[in-house]
């Protein structure tokens, strides 16, 4: 469901009444859980309304900017992941194998096959209902990685024999929801289970067969409302109708709402507020109003703008309006020419105006033009058995290695101890070494091998940012027909960003031509830009991308905006 980027129609802060509806909502739907737990009375709640890449609209309810539930079409809350890490107990749970997650990650549903059973017999799956809620962890990790919801009851997917979705899923670590705000990612915490035997899974016929099969595997945390399924969806659908009256006057609430922020005014005032919040400290004043306006307000715009549908009809005019109202001051240099010279970031409406279109980094925050790829990363977690070794190498306990870099932290160590016989190609371990693998020499991978099953397997999700280990950026000129010059960009695609964003950003600032161009012989492709746009791209990559600048080369291309008088 947000798999792909989704588009923010609006944003609001839910007055006092509002919360309190939503947790009445909440304790309906789970009444296991106190409200107060999951929206605390206090904090900041956000409702966004937003249409999904497949055009079905939704709605997210934020808590001090955190993504904590969103809303299915017949208005069923679901907690997001950052809710189920929080508060685990809240759904139920199907626990699936780790080398699944890369494949849900991806946009897979959770088949029948993947799914580890619960019980044997009828209990294989538990005892729950069609379209039933569940969150989906795995074997290895108590904590939530997915939630969705049951493509089947459990009597039809054990009459399925195995075959078939299990859980149709809604939203994923790593999605644009868990994405919402870069500021406050969280990584899958790391709750470790008891690891699975033969008792978990007794004979048929046998004397613990009866006692074992309406158990569960047994794990640390293990959450209460596994062995109390059936209550709570009864219980749900018991008091579905009280809470009818409180959904429709939200709705009809919702709906005055969103209509006054359909007007083309006030798309076009939220715009305009939105580009103070998130880019007043960093406008380069004085700045044109043509600029400003092209730059800033539009690519806040929730929409498309068109000012010939405002009652304003021109931009002077609504600039004009703002100046009365406090927001800017405009100042006129010559005949048609007007900069706004100051800003007031202080004025009351500006500083209660609430957005979540865009942080303060300029990296996106609702994901609907996001910069970079991203990847879902195998790490290694340092465990305490292998501290004494890791930190030699400045890793420190509980931190991630990726599982390409295990091998190079090994060689890297044994090189420096000299550990290596260059004739046997065997290492020696020194006392360090010999508490993880004892006194046998081995080669380089068996040592691998076993530092690496003395750890704790897990997923990262990564972008584009992280730039070790990457060929640098390589900015260079050419000459086409008719002697007009383009700059080539190469090795763009090692940092993950997206080409398609990144021409866009270069149409608008640049105004110039640019394409994707392919060269012969070689796998990667190269960004053409029409002129001398070396300045301009190093800017580009260096404050919107943060690619570190000794990650570019070719700067010293780019023309000093001086023409030599003859």
């Amino acid at each position: 469901m947000f798999l792909k980027p989704y588009r923010l129609k609006s944003s609001a802060a839910l007055k006092g009444s509002e919360a309190k509806k939503l947790r009445a909502r909440l304790e309906l739907a789970f009444p296991h859980v106190p409200a107060e737990n999951l929206i605390p009375a206090k904090a900041n709640v956000t409702q966004l309304k937003i249409l999904t890449h497949g055009g079905q609209p939704s709605m997210i309810y934020c808590v001090d900017k955190q993504p904590m539930f969103f809303e299915l079409d017949g208005g069923q809350l679901v907690p997001t992941l950052y809710t189920l890490w929080a508060t685990p107990d809240i759904l139920p749970y199907f626990s699936t194998h780790e080398g699944v997650l890369p494949k849900l990650s991806n946009g897979a549903d959770l088949m029948l096959p993947g799914v580890v059973p619960l019980g044997v017999g009828l209990n294989m799956y538990g005892h729950f209902k069609k379209d039933q809620l569940m969150a989906v962890n795995l074997t290895n990790n108590s904590s939530a990685v997915g939630v969705g919801q049951l493509a089947r009851s459990s009597d039809d997917l054990y009459m399925c024999g195995g075959h078939g979705v299990a859980v149709k899923m809604l939203h994923m670590f790593g999605d644009k929801l868990w994405a919402h705000e870069p500021s406050m990612l969280q990584q899958i915490p790391l709750n470790k289970t008891k690891p699975l035997s033969s008792e978990d899974f007794p004979v048929l016929g046998g004397q613990d067969h009866q006692r074992k099969a309406t158990k569960a595997p047994q794990i640390e945390q293990e959450p209460a409302f596994i062995s109390q399924a059936i209550e709570p969806v009864e219980l749900e659908s018991t008091t579905a109708a009280l809470s009818l009256d409180e959904i429709s006057e939200t709705a009809a609430v919702a709906a005055t709402s969103s209509s006054d922020e359909a007007t083309p005014e006030t798309l076009l005032k939220n715009a305009f507020l939105a580009a103070l919040k998130n880019n007043g400290k960093k406008l380069p004043l004085p700045l044109l109003t043509s600029n400003f306006f092209r730059l800033y307000v539009v690519t806040e715009a929730a929409e498309q703008i068109d000012l010939k549908k405002t009652r304003y009809k021109k931009l002077s005019n609504f600039l004009a309006e703002m100046v009365d109202q406090g927001f800017i001051v405009v100042r006129e240099e010559t005949k048609g020419v007007d900069k706004i010279i100051s800003v007031d970031l202080e004025h009351p409406e500006l500083v209660n105006f609430i957005t979540d279109v865009k942080t303060g980094d300029g990296s996106g925050a609702a994901a609907e033009t996001p910069l970079f790829h991203s990847e879902l990363r195998e790490m290694y977690i340092v465990s305490d058995v292998t501290a004494a070794f890791f930190t030699k190498m400045n890793y420190k306990r509980g931190e991630g290695i990726p599982v390409g870099q295990v091998k190079k932290i090994v060689r890297e160590y044994v090189s420096k101890h000299g550990l290596s016989n260059p004739q046997t190609k065997l290492v020696h371990p020194d006392a360090v070494l010999q508490e993880l693998c004892g006194n046998r020499e081995g080669t380089l991978s068996e040592i691998t091998s076993i530092i690496t099953s003395k750890m704790e397997h897990s997923y990262q999700m990564c972008s584009g940012k992280d730039t070790s280990g990457k060929p640098q950026i390589q900015m260079s000129l050419a000459t086409r027909s008719g002697n007009k010059k383009v700059t080539l960009v190469s090795n763009i695609e090692a940092y993950g960003i997206i080409m398609a964003e990144l021409i866009k950003l270069c149409k608008q600032g640049a105004a110039a031509s640019t394409s994707i161009v392919k060269l012969p012989h070689q796998k990667h492709e190269q960004l053409q830009v029409q002129g001398n746009q070396i300045r301009f791209i190093y800017t580009l990559l260096t404050e919107t991308y943060k690619v570190p600048p000794k990650c570019i080369l070719g700067l010293e291309l780019a023309k000093d905006g001086k023409k030599k008088r003859k």
